[in-house]
């Protein structure tokens, strides 16, 4: 490893950053039929961040497992699987165990996008959604609910399993990883293919629901609700489950409110736990409540309306959206041991740090939208 990292270049803040993007928007986009999500496009995006070349890493597979049995193994031998072990283990060594998470886990989506290239040489998406609707209630994808939340409980178990083994380069512990992570999602994906493919013979499928009509208001009023749901599903996964950080917003937000970089760093790093989903996603849903125009998102109104609705005294709803974005705000003061620097603030200074927050989830779901 030592002669792999003294050729590579690395910017590590960015390399983590576009793990974190990278492993996020695939992990969203999988909740679409069919998806297979662009693994080699990212591997080289990657690379070129470490300024290495693919010879390089070539020739870092061959020392890596010379003399061993696994010299004579396909898995091992992969260069890209050691590739990613290898910024596995560089994040390891700086202690950065956001930027290890996030090369596992694409590490464990590039296996899976490899075997629905295996298993699915051609799809449809109605009988894909048939075959994943009833699969039996023991299999990892339906008690996991999705095919994304699988890829991710998965990930945690490899990394409980196996850090130790990859941060000391135990090269005995780091073949059966390679073996294990791809079995584990193997066993998932063969079980369901042979569900698709069942499905696929018996012409069994779900079709997909046709726009209602003019006058059938109740129905259109059910599948606007219904959309807005999986918005909202969608963007609270990214941030708690995926641990998704939109750094673009959090620059945004920061320039907008004038907010101190480290308090911008933890709140943003700090929400992204599976603790806070339910305040997220009530967040989200009084936001959009709040909607009258689609320009108060979509258009230049859209962050005089935030600032409005933080700036709000009065009101008679029990529940509203800048008394979840404080009470939000506290939970995390609360848990990163802050609230006593926060009470020593000004109170125009607590004001803009509710209203950071409150622009950076709200930029999330913006971006999506819009």
């Amino acid at each position: 490893m030592e002669q792999l990292l003294s050729k590579a270049n690395i910017n590590q803040a960015k390399l983590r950053s576009e793990m974190l993007r990278a492993s996020a928007t695939s992990l969203s986009d999988l909740s679409k039929s069919c998806y297979k999500p662009p693994t080699k496009t990212y591997y080289y995006q990657f690379l070129a961040l470490t300024e290495l070349t693919d010879k390089d890493i070539k020739d870092y597979t061959k020392r890596q497992w010379s003399g061993r049995k696994e010299a004579t193994y396909h898995m091992q031998m992969d260069p890209l699987t050691n590739f990613y072990i290898f910024l596995m283990q560089y994040f390891l060594q700086r202690r950065d165990m956001v930027g290890y998470k996030a090369a596992m886990l694409f590490f464990m989506i590039r296996y899976h996008r490899a075997l629905l290239d295996k298993h699915f040489k051609y799809c449809d998406d109605d009988t894909w959604n048939y075959a994943l609707e009833t699969l039996t209630k023991t299999h990892l994808y339906s008690r996991e609910k999705t095919i994304s939340n699988t890829i991710y409980y998965l990930t945690n178990e490899m990394i409980k399993r196996y850090t130790d083994g990859i941060k000391t380069n135990n090269k005995e512990e780091i073949s059966v990883f390679i073996q294990m992570s791809r079995s584990r999602l193997s066993q998932s994906l063969k079980s369901f293919a042979e569900a698709y493919y069942r499905a696929s013979k018996e012409g069994k499928k779900i079709q997909t629901t046709t726009s209602p009509n003019e006058d059938d208001e109740n129905a259109f009023q059910f599948e606007s609700m219904s959309k807005t749901e999986r918005l909202i599903e969608e963007i609270t996964r990214k941030i708690t489950v995926y641990k998704y950080v939109d750094n673009v917003a959090k620059e945004e937000a920061k320039t907008i409110t004038k907010v101190n970089i480290m308090i911008a760093d933890t709140l943003v790093n700090s929400i992204n736990d599976v603790k806070y989903t339910e305040n997220i996603r009530l967040i989200l849903k009084l936001f959009i409540k709040d909607l009258t125009d689609v320009k108060q998102i979509c258009g230049r109104d859209y962050f005089l309306f935030v600032r409005n609705l933080m700036a709000i005294k009065r009101t008679s709803a029990q529940i509203y959206f800048k008394q979840q974005i404080y009470v939000l705000l506290e939970k995390v003061l609360e848990q990163e041991n802050l609230k006593d620097n926060y009470g020593n603030f000004t109170s125009q200074t607590k004001f803009l740090i509710n209203l950071f927050l409150s622009y950076y989830i709200t930029m999330i779901l913006r971006k999506t939208l819009c």
